[in-house]
């Protein structure tokens, strides 16, 4: 089991504050030195956020608000954090973002469905950047792959 930390922040996205004068509110979570940043759909005014305390101040309707979806944002990330450690298996950032989304981890693809997808794309891509002479060779290299496989 991976004993590294998570770690939680939530800064102000000032750059991009609004006509209105709020600005939107990031989260930017840490792990085994990667870092994934997404926005978490809140704005407040920059004026009423407390950095250091990751809390929107002074107390009133709106800032109760801020504060109250910050900790259950908290509490789903670090609830997505305990389920992929005791699943035991290797994870990533990515992966308790994708977890605290409610979306499954990275899907892993097997060999084939790497190259259909290769094919498919390069299909598209005929006369502009391959010849129909490639992609023949590509897909003969397919089923040269799969026949090797079943062998």
């Amino acid at each position: 089991m991976n004993n590294s930390k998570l770690h939680i922040l939530f800064v102000l996205d000032k750059v991009n504050t609004n006509v209105k004068g709020i600005a939107p509110l990031r989260c930017k979570l840490t792990y085994l030195s990667k870092r994934k940043v997404f926005s978490l759909g809140l704005f407040i005014n920059p004026d009423y956020w407390n950095n250091r305390e990751q809390k929107a101040k002074p107390q009133n309707q709106e800032n109760n608000f801020v504060n109250t979806q910050i900790s259950l944002i908290k509490q789903k990330i670090n609830q997505a954090f305990l389920f992929l450690q005791v699943q035991e298996t290797i994870f990533d950032v990515e992966d308790i973002y994708l977890k605290y989304k409610g979306k499954d981890s990275k899907v892993s693809k097997t060999l084939l469905e790497v190259f259909d997808l290769h094919n498919e794309r390069m299909q598209k891509l005929i006369g502009k950047e391959y010849t129909q002479s490639t992609y023949n060779k590509f897909k003969e290299a397919r089923s040269h792959i799969k026949n090797f496989i079943k062998h």
